[in-house]
């Protein structure tokens, strides 16, 4: 949260020093009164509006809820912030901008004009999107205001930096899970990935049912015997591979190829938060990242496909092969690159079935054999 002043600039106008140099000039050589009256009173005008002035660049300030913002690409956030006046004094035109380039503005709404009366709180919001992943800034805020008079302009900039990361456009694409090892997250009707940890409810005893199923508290109570059901599920580690080799890519559509590749990738990661299981991540771009299957992971991996690009050069190695012997057993193994992408707008343009990591050949066999 921030809730800072600022810098602050207090600018006179040009009319100010042409009217105290008159005030003087009369004050001094006129012998009437009345004149020298109004010149005091001029002279102390000005100095009531300059001081008028610094409180209000001293007691107003912006207060930002929130550091850190995340949303996907093209999607719309809200903005938000408060400008307060801590003064007894109020600001009766008061200008503010919040700045946020390379974002699109909903109806310019970043800026605009209000009053401020003594210790009043006036809240600023305005909608955002972004049409390109990546990470943008949003600030400082910057607030203009002046004395009754007009002969001090009040500038203040405060800077409350929003930092915004663009995540990969979402898009349809259901990934499919196929089992990995018993006793996870995954709900399965398999009784082979049953989890004798969890038990699910009692049924009668059918004849064959195994002696080590038999609730035997249940059936002495009941006079009758009773089979213990329990839980299946099971768990499949996720790890996605990225190729972005510029060279593995056609110039004329590398761009929005190389753009897609990323998105295929971010909806994977995002099913290995729904599906709460593992995630790893390696990629041929920029950095080269490698990340082990871990649990609460997929915010980082996001995070770094918000953010990566594609680098010169050519995979020159089957990832499939590369990857057998250094994931757990059981991980699904997602390699993502141009021949990917191609099958994927195939089926986009077929629409004659859903879109799924299986029917464009995104998951490979390649995790220790699976």
């Amino acid at each position: 949260m921030y809730k800072l002043a600022g810098k602050s600039m207090v600018k006179t106008s040009s009319f100010v020093p042409m009217v105290l140099l008159i005030s003087a000039a009369f004050t001094l050589v006129m012998p009437f009164r009345l004149i020298q009256f109004i010149g005091y009173s001029v002279f102390l005008l000005i100095c009531l509006s300059f001081i008028y002035a610094k409180i209000l660049s001293k007691c107003i300030k912006v207060d930002r809820p929130i550091s850190e913002l995340k949303l996907a690409c093209k999607e719309h956030a809200i903005i938000t912030f408060s400008i307060k006046n801590h003064s007894p004094l109020p600001a009766f035109i008061c200008y503010y901008a919040d700045t946020a380039p390379y974002l699109y503005i909903f109806h310019n709404e970043n800026s605009g004009l209000f009053t401020l009366r003594p210790r009043e709180l006036h809240q600023v919001s305005y909608k955002i999107s972004a049409q390109d992943r990546g990470l943008y800034t949003v600030g400082p805020v910057k607030v203009r205001t002046a004395d009754p008079l007009g002969l001090f302009e009040i500038e203040l900039e405060i800077p409350c930096e929003l930092k915004i990361t663009v995540r990969p456009a979402r898009i349809k694409l259901h990934t499919i899970t196929i089992p990995g090892f018993p006793q996870g997250a995954l709900k399965i009707t398999n009784p082979i990935y049953e989890d004798i940890t969890m038990r699910r409810s009692v049924r009668e005893y059918i004849p064959g049912d195994e002696q080590k199923r038999i609730n035997w508290r249940l059936s002495a109570k009941f006079d009758s015997l009773f089979t213990n059901q329990y839980e299946e599920s099971y768990d499949a580690p996720f790890f996605v591979y990225l190729n972005l080799a510029e060279e593995d890519y056609e110039l004329k559509t590398r761009s929005y190829y190389s753009e897609k590749a990323i998105e295929i990738a971010a909806s994977i990661v995002e099913s290995s938060r729904r599906y709460k299981q593992r995630c790893g991540f390696a990629a041929y771009g920029t950095d080269f990242p490698y990340l082990k299957p871990h649990a609460n992971q997929a915010d980082v991996i996001l995070d770094l496909l918000s953010l990566i690009k594609c680098v010169p050069g050519k995979l020159s190695y089957n990832p499939e092969v590369k990857l057998r012997h250094q994931l757990p057993a059981g991980t699904m193994l997602f390699v993502i690159g141009p021949r990917e992408v191609e099958k994927y707008f195939a089926k986009v343009e077929s629409d004659k079935e859903e879109l799924n990591t299986e029917n464009i050949k995104i998951r490979k066999k390649a995790a220790n054999g699976i």
